[in-house]
């Protein structure tokens, strides 16, 4: 089977090969992947008082003559061996090779492998829920886990590196709150936190701060009263950070909806998104479709294409944030009042 790592260059996970001097280089771009030399030979050299010694250092594995220890210190770190627990395992076991866990708490370790592997998978769980469960503070986890994202190559991995999308946490934080599954508040949470999206309201905001804050209007807007405390305890923010959020949200477009005119609106977007998804696959959208054109672009035969960069003036650009643009708005009529 071919070996492959992941290689920040080409973006992709890519073949590899070994060189005489143990270099591990990607075969696509020639990049150098990682640089541990090993040698199976002893080799000698002599210090400034002319005597021999070892060159290098000893490399164990946990397959050494402390293998018993090693597998006990596993089984404490990582059990199970569901989706998630064999993966961190595998992190946890690479980790313990190269003696990370040494000066560094071991459940420290197996959570912050366990966060990898819930990144890995998209799986519902923030860092500071591990760190509550460990009872230490969440900066200190953090550090361990970054730490240990550089050990196992991982700091330029999409997975890492992108941000975490806040719908994946609507359902299980929903559930938390409610006590029970009701799929219309669910519904009705997912489609604020994709308007929050679009008015770019998620960048360099935390997850459950958009959450926190689509879960208090979905609920209220479907008869549940629940006070920003209870929503507090269930996304893990504090009551100022909801409090922005909402703030954030009232100054777009869709915070001066009715939760009626919001789904109409929500229901026409998924309608659009469809149209667009068509449109990447190759299919005709104009009013050509059916007549035998060839695709041009984005949905569009050639002469409906060129009409469209004739009146809309192209695609390069763009306009500011629609929250940004509404306060911008608000802010000159206050100045000019």
């Amino acid at each position: 089977m071919e070996k492959k790592r992941w290689c920040s260059s080409c973006t992709r996970a890519v073949p590899v090969e070994q060189t005489d001097l143990g270099l591990i280089c990607c075969i696509r771009c020639g990049k150098v992947l990682e640089e541990d030399i090993f040698s199976t030979e002893a080799t000698f050299v002599k210090d400034a008082g002319g005597h021999s010694r070892l060159a290098g250092s000893l490399v164990s594995t946990i397959q050494g003559r402390d293998s018993a220890s090693c597998e006990r210190t596993l089984q404490n770190g990582v059990g199970g061996g569901d989706q998630i627990c064999l993966p961190a395992r595998r992190f946890y076991e690479i980790a313990l090779m190269r003696n990370f866990t040494r000066g560094r708490r071991a459940d420290q370790v197996a959570a912050a492998c366990l966060y990898i592997a819930c990144r890995e998978n998209n799986k519902p769980f923030l860092l500071i829920e591990f760190s509550e469960i460990l009872r230490v503070n969440v900066y200190v986890l953090g550090a361990v886990f970054l730490q240990l994202c550089k050990l196992l190559r991982l700091e330029e991995h999409p997975f890492i590196q992108k941000l975490v999308d806040p719908s994946l946490f609507i359902h299980r934080f929903a559930s938390g709150l409610l006590g029970e599954v009701n799929q219309e508040v669910e519904k009705t949470a997912l489609h604020i936190v994709a308007s929050m999206k679009r008015d770019w309201m998620q960048t360099g905001r935390k997850p459950s701060g958009i959450c926190g804050a689509a879960l208090y209007i979905a609920a209220m807007s479907h008869g549940y009263k629940f006070s920003k405390a209870d929503i507090v305890k269930i996304v893990h923010i504090c009551e100022a950070t909801l409090t922005k959020r909402l703030i954030e949200f009232e100054d777009t477009e869709s915070g001066s909806l009715t939760i009626e005119e919001f789904d109409r609106k929500a229901v026409e977007l998924e309608r659009q998104g469809n149209l667009v998804k068509k449109a990447e696959k190759g299919e005709l959208l104009c009013e050509h479709r059916g007549s035998g054109e060839p695709h041009f672009a984005h949905g569009l035969c050639q002469t409906c294409y060129g009409e469209f960069i004739k009146i809309s003036g192209g695609l390069d650009g763009g306009a500011e944030p629609p929250a940004f643009q509404r306060a911008e708005r608000e802010r000159l009529a206050r100045a000019s009042a």
